[in-house]
This record gives structure tokens, sequence and C-alpha cells, in this order.
């Protein structure tokens, strides 16, 4: 059995292949990655058919880990390595598809630590703000808004009970794990889509608020991607069904309740992941979808491609660049 063949560490076979700015590496062409988080010197990337690989040295190889045993259908489509070691990843699908994990030995062994109770349930997004707290957000079913949450590092699971009333259909987007975000000082944001209006989901100390968003909602539109400083909320995403229209990204200013409209994008129907740099001339703002990798530099009045990539999910580190994942096993560094 393929888990068996994965009880010890498997290096990337493929070699790096560097073109001007961005280096590329081919790790499974049988593996989509949907999902990449980076701390520290450590990268996480994760997605179909189970595939979970590692990388100690800020994306420069690669290591694939065992993934938990029967897992080789499930889509990882969020991940997160605590500063104590801790891995956490996330599958998405229906009802019991959806899960939790955890692995404090880099995947010699698992615990399943949630699982979706009911055929409606799809895990979309998680975050853990800490090595004790952390939230999830899925879709939306007949008790109204789901969100779970962690106080003890993710070994156990509680449903929140938020003061706010689901739309009919609202959930979230789990395409690149970045639909649940912390927010710098106040708390975490969610984005939601699907609804007739996508919104922001936000807990600033016990208190859950709605802020309705400028962004088109229906069926597979609304907010995919969130990403949040003291003062803003990055919101990027669009609609799956429009391909052919520019996707959307904006900007929410806490201090005075407002939206602000980016510059229109290169990448059209919906972004799916994003991620923030932060440089000595300001912030970044980098987004990603099957067509590639777009940033908008601080003061800029049009967004630069980086990539034609089909990348999925990104992850930033300041002084150190960005790493983008997608299709067929590919990894990019930007720096």
């Amino acid at each position: 059995m393929k888990t068996l063949l994965l009880s010890v560490l498997v290096y990337a076979s493929l070699l790096p292949v560097a073109r001007a700015g961005v280096t590329v590496h081919q790790l499974d062409e049988n593996v989509s990655f949907q999902a990449v988080t980076w701390q520290d010197n450590y990268a996480v990337a994760s997605g179909t058919s189970g595939g979970i690989y590692l990388s100690g040295d800020d994306g420069a190889s690669w290591q694939q880990i065992p993934a938990p045993t029967g897992s080789d259908n499930r889509q990882f489509r969020d991940n997160q390595r605590l500063t104590n070691g801790r891995l956490l990843v996330m599958s998405a699908g229906e009802g019991p598809d959806s899960g939790m994990f955890i692995s404090d030995d880099n995947g010699k062994h698992w615990q399943q630590v949630s699982q979706g109770q009911q055929q409606s349930t799809f895990y979309d997004c998680f975050y853990m703000t800490s090595l004790t707290m952390g939230w999830l957000y899925g879709d939306s079913d007949e008790q109204g808004l789901f969100v779970l949450a962690t106080s003890d590092g993710g070994l156990n699971w509680q449903r929140q009970s938020l003061p706010i009333k689901a739309q009919s259909s609202e959930g979230g987007f789990a395409s690149s794990g970045t639909c649940l975000n912390e927010a710098p000082g106040r708390g975490v944001v969610i984005g939601t889509g699907n609804g007739d209006t996508p919104r922001l989901l936000m807990l600033e100390g016990n208190q859950w608020q709605s802020i309705e968003s400028p962004i088109a909602g229906g069926e597979a539109g609304g907010i995919f991607s969130v990403q949040a400083t003291v003062n803003t909320v990055f919101v990027s995403g669009g609609s799956l069904k429009l391909a052919g229209a520019p996707a959307s990204a904006w900007q929410y200013f806490f201090n005075s309740d407002t939206w602000q409209a980016l510059p229109e994008l290169p990448l059209q129907g919906a972004v799916y992941g994003s991620a923030l740099l932060a440089t000595t001339e300001g912030v970044e703002y980098w987004v990603s979808n099957p067509q590639g990798v777009a940033v908008l530099k601080p003061g800029a009045d049009k967004w630069q491609i980086v990539s034609q990539s089909n990348i999925w999910s990104l992850a930033c580190q300041a002084e150190k660049g960005c790493i983008g994942v997608g299709k067929n096993g590919v990894v990019e560094l930007y720096k």
C-alpha cells in the first residue's frame, strides 16, 4: 500500500528549474497543491491524493511526509505548522470527507481530531492564532453559520454560536485555505461567498460583527481570500461562473469602515489565494489563480504579472519572498 511506502521521508526526485526571478520545483505531477503555509524556515504544501510535503529550508528542498492512513482520496486544502512542531492539516469534502488531523512527529503518527458530522458539512479553511487557539470555517447548514474553535492546540473543536443569521447557501471557498485569517491585534476575519451579499465576519474581542462587501455574490461568487494588517483587510475573489470577467480585489479600512477598489486585476474569474509581503517600501499584495500570480506593490496603479503558472495558494515572508503552489505538484519560489 502507498501509506506503507511513506513510512520514511521521501525526497522530491526532480531538481528545481530557475527562470527570471522564479525557481520552479515539480514534486509530484499526480498531486495538485491547494494550500501552502510558511512559518520560520518551515513551509508546508498539501493538496489532492493525500499529498503533504514539508520544507525546512524556506522551500529550497522538499520532503514528502506520510499522510494519515486511508487519505489517498482526500484533498488537504489547508495546513499549518506551529512553532512547537505540531502539524495540522484540514481535508475538505462533503460530510465525513471533511476532517482535521494532527501530527507531532512529521507524519509518523496522526490523530484525527474532527470530522464532518452531517452530509451537508463542508470544511473550508482554518487558522491557529496561537499554540492553543484556533478557528475553522465551513459552509453554513440548517443550524446557521458554521464556525468551530479550539483552545487546546487543535485537539478538540467546538461549534460556536454566532449572533449573525446565515444567508441562504452562504459558505466559503476551500480553494487555498485563506478564507479565514488573523486580524493582528483584533481577532479573526472570515470571507464568505455563495450568498446574495458576500461579507466579512469579524471577531474582535468576544464580539462578532458582519461587514457587507462590494464584491458580487450568488452561486460560486464572493470572497475567496482575506489578508489583514493592523489597519486594513485585503479582500479578493470573484466568480467561478464568470470566467471571462476580471477577478475582484478590494481593501477594507477598519478606522473609517469604508471600502476601496484596487486596480483591475489581470486575472479573470476569481482569485484563489493571496498573501502579504512586508517590504521597506510597504506591504505588497500577492494574488493567484489558475491563470497565474500577480502582485500589487505599494503606491502602484497596476498589477505586475509574476508567473503564468496554475497557482492556487501563496505564502510570503519578509526579507525572504513568496512561495506559490498549484497544479501537478508545482512549487514556485519568488525572490
